[in-house]
């Protein structure tokens, strides 16, 4: 052993005021479980999901018209360009009847077009027309308001941890 260095191999653990002997070990499981279970953490983060998106599909409704999911699609389309339907429930971690669903729907509102694949007939292809790229712009505006807020709220180094901590589950998934 170095001298004045702390033998971990004959370090006793910490006590617990109160506790008869051996009884820390019992109590330390008890503590770690109970945090576990207080943290909540999916369910913390399901609800936090939940109220933003009904802030956002509010503001989104109110100031361009769309909701957040037909925003997530115009923003997808904007960015990457037509997209076939299963490129769309995958990117956006929608299953396929939803995808169904809300491009039937944006497409009876003439914010997209649904054809066949060049390359594979029995696959649709969706992309954006012009009132759906406008639309995106100005959805676009609105979250990036949203975002703001969000982050100033927050500060910097929370904004920052966050990102990475969601970025990571949502790649991870």
């Amino acid at each position: 052993m170095i001298p004045g260095s702390l033998n971990l191999l004959q370090a006793q653990p910490p006590r617990l005021p109160g506790l008869p002997f051996g009884a820390e070990s019992h109590q330390l499981a008890r503590m770690a479980r109970a945090r576990a279970v207080d943290r909540r953490l999916f369910l913390l983060l399901e609800i936090a999901a939940r109220r933003m998106n009904r802030e956002a599909d509010a503001r989104l409704k109110a100031d361009v018209g769309v909701t957040s999911a037909q925003a997530a699609v115009l923003f997808l389309l904007s960015r990457r360009g037509e997209r076939r339907m299963g490129e769309i429930g995958d990117m956006l971690s929608l299953n396929p009847p939803a995808v169904t669903g809300l491009i039937n729907r944006m497409e009876a509102l003439s914010f997209v077009v649904k054809s066949a694949s060049k390359k594979d007939k029995r696959s649709a292809v969706v992309s954006l027309t012009e009132k759906g790229r406008a639309l995106a712009d100005s959805a676009d505006h609105v979250l990036r308001d949203l975002n703001t807020e969000l982050e100033s709220r927050l500060g910097d180094d929370d904004s920052d941890t966050l990102h990475r901590v969601l970025t990571s589950l949502a790649v991870d998934a």
